[in-house]
């Protein structure tokens, strides 16, 4: 089962979540996908990932401004099916504008985190949100 599914086009981002991650007290694992597209796939068993039936994981955590999908959009479609409707989804952003944290949430996020501005800083947010969400929330729906 994997953990936590990052969605992050940008590869500097997705290069510094999978360091930070890896250096968290628990073994975490984890897949970075780099588009909306591919995250609707993943998520609705789809396109590239028909033939792999792959297992929800316990925590999306999702860049919302992501080229071509965007991750709104993927939320949306997350919330419409059975399969992924209660799927904890936190955004993970660098917009702190309340008009994206407003859509963020009337599309069906969890939660919402401004990333923060440096590394150290960075994986402490990612301590926290893997210590609740994986930790600390109780869920009766994987799949």
């Amino acid at each position: 089962m994997v953990d936590v599914l990052y969605v992050e086009d940008n590869p500097n981002d997705a290069d510094i979540f999978s360091r930070l991650i890896r250096k968290l007290n628990r073994p975490i694992t984890y897949t970075v996908i780099s588009s909306g597209s591919e995250a609707i796939e993943y998520l609705t068993g789809k396109g590239r990932y028909e033939q792999q039936r792959t297992v929800l994981p316990k925590l999306v955590l999702m860049d919302l401004n992501l080229d071509g999908v965007s991750g709104f959009d993927v939320v949306e479609q997350a919330r419409a099916l059975e399969r992924t409707r209660h799927i904890p989804i936190v955004a993970f952003s660098t917009s702190d504008n309340p008009n994206d944290i407003k859509s963020a949430y009337d599309a069906g996020i969890n939660a919402y985190v401004v990333k923060p501005g440096s590394y150290q800083e960075t994986g402490d947010v990612l301590e926290k949100l893997c210590d609740f969400w994986l930790g600390n929330n109780t869920r009766t729906d994987y799949k």
